[in-house]
């Protein structure tokens, strides 16, 4: 529980849009989901384990790029920015955190024998939760 806390914690410490905080927390809790599911069925089948992968891989990718981008504007718009370099700084931070995540995915379909559809459902996660989401607003 303490875990939790201190996630949730991270998470609305960094991230200062309730949308973002919204689709953080719906992926999170669908890797949840797909972990469980993933391990129901790890003896049948491990397509819900690779989904689990790209999910995880996209969710990462996701939460550091939304820190980055709030901060960076937020800091702009309020005019406290004093890093010249910090877009350059994220851009290289972001193009290494992309190869990491290039690396992953080359050693899942090459070494482990990963399904591509399964990593490929698995990276839509975070884009597939925006739409959705805003589509269940409309509705209310």
């Amino acid at each position: 529980m303490k875990f939790i806390n201190q996630i949730k914690a991270y998470t609305e410490k960094n991230i200062t849009s309730p949308a973002i905080r919204k689709i953080i927390f719906f992926d999170a809790l669908l890797l949840g989901i797909l972990f469980l599911t993933a391990l129901a069925s790890l003896f049948h089948s491990t397509f819900f384990l690779w989904i689990f992968f790209g999910g995880l891989l996209s969710f990462w990718n996701f939460f550091f790029l939304a820190i980055f981008i709030q901060k960076y504007f937020n800091s702009k718009l309020l005019g406290t920015s004093t890093d010249k370099f910090l877009p350059f700084g994220q851009i290289l931070i972001s193009n290494l955190r992309l190869f990491l995540t290039g690396i992953l995915l080359y050693s899942f379909l090459v070494h482990w024998n990963a399904n591509p559809i399964a990593l490929l459902i698995g990276l839509s996660i975070p884009v597939a939760t925006i739409p959705i989401l805003l589509i269940c607003k409309n509705k209310n």
